[in-house]
């Protein structure tokens, strides 16, 4: 993972020094399940911040006034009643824009993130103009960002890391953004969007309900889960490259603590989500870029296509996709990702807004 910051810097007592009156560049990723933000810290090193994007809402037993809670905390202490404030995409209403912008206050506070940074949100594709304009909202309404603020696509930023530098601004490929709530499949063109499907059908969440369901139907009903737990099941052990069965326990009431073994309610979910991505690829997305941008589909299968986002961090998961799309297209083709998929975005995001700040020097 990269964590050299160049921008900014001086040196000071043997440690690479931020002057105080530079901007920072600041990525900031909203998903629909996770936020992630990364900024450089004063030893010349990138901080990255990872919590759930999620809200609770409870009456202070003290005051009587209704409190909030955010993040990770809000998940642990109220699983049961959690709102996920981008689980359906972009906010469509007033209440979801005033819980995101308080969401961000919340980073701002917290991780004490100072007014004088450049921000680049990485967000989800929009698709229609309530979403536009909420988004605009929300990045208008933050109290950082005074240097500037600019949004660019979830599905590019992920794929920067993945090249040296910012090599993507340069080059023409394909990024699969594999997320918590949709499918973006995307072509790119010296940093332009030339053809994206999106698809909210085949999605991170979709597997984590058949997880659930699974996990209940191997059990005979005896073990119910929540979605937070099925989530967990599927980040700690799915596996393509060594699944091995998972074993767990609950207290049930009249039979105590009951311990049961999970063989394949977490890998079957996961491998028909590559097939429908392999599905998707293959008839949503190649037909209509061959038709309508020939020379930009030929481009892409002849450079490396880019997996990014949470479902993308599965182990094997990369060299699956990379072996069936072969298959498919009987041709060989190069599929890779960065390290961390999941942070790619932010860490992306970043990079832009440390090129812009250095470009305007």
């Amino acid at each position: 993972m990269e964590n050299d910051v160049e921008f900014g810097l001086v040196e000071a007592g043997g440690y690479l020094k931020r002057k105080e009156s530079d901007a920072i560049p600041i990525g900031l990723k909203i998903g629909s399940t996770r936020t992630v933000l990364v900024m450089p810290n004063y030893e010349g090193t990138l901080d990255i911040v990872r919590t759930l994007t999620c809200v609770a809402r409870y009456r202070d037993l003290f005051t009587g006034k209704l409190a909030t809670k955010f993040g990770d905390e809000a998940a642990e202490e109220y699983a049961d009643s959690v709102y996920f404030m981008f689980r359906a995409g972009l906010p469509q209403d007033e209440d979801s824009v005033k819980l995101a912008a308080q969401f961000i206050e919340y980073l701002v506070y917290k991780y004490n993130i100072p007014e004088n940074s450049y921000v680049t949100l990485a967000h989800p594709a929009v698709e229609n103009d309530r979403g536009r304009k909420n988004l605009k909202e929300i990045i208008s309404g933050m109290s950082i960002g005074r240097a500037g603020r600019q949004a660019w696509s979830e599905a590019f930023c992920g794929a920067i890391p993945a090249f040296d530098g910012l090599d993507a601004i340069k080059k023409t490929f394909m990024s699969v953004n594999m997320g918590s709530t949709t499918l973006e499949i995307s072509a790119f063109r010296n940093g332009e969007p030339v053809h994206t499907v999106t698809l909210g059908t085949i999605s991170g969440n979709i597997v984590d309900r058949k997880i659930r369901l699974g996990v209940q139907n191997e059990t005979q009903g005896i073990v119910n889960i929540d979605l937070n737990t099925a989530r967990k099941y599927k980040e700690e052990f799915a596996n393509f490259i060594e699944y091995k069965p998972v074993y767990d326990s609950v207290h049930i009431h009249d039979r105590g603590q009951y311990g049961f073994k999970i063989e394949k309610s977490i890998m079957k979910p996961v491998e028909e989500y590559v097939n429908n991505v392999i599905e998707a690829i293959m008839e949503n997305f190649f037909p209509q870029l061959a038709q309508d941008h020939y020379q930009t589909y030929k481009r892409v299968l002849s450079e490396p296509i880019i997996l990014t986002g949470g479902m993308a961090c599965i182990p094997g998961l990369k060299e699956r996709v990379e072996m069936l799309l072969s298959d498919e297209l009987e041709q060989k083709v190069t599929v890779i990702s960065s390290d961390r998929p999941d942070l790619a975005p932010a860490i992306g995001a970043y990079r832009i807004s440390e090129y812009t700040l250095n470009y305007r020097d």
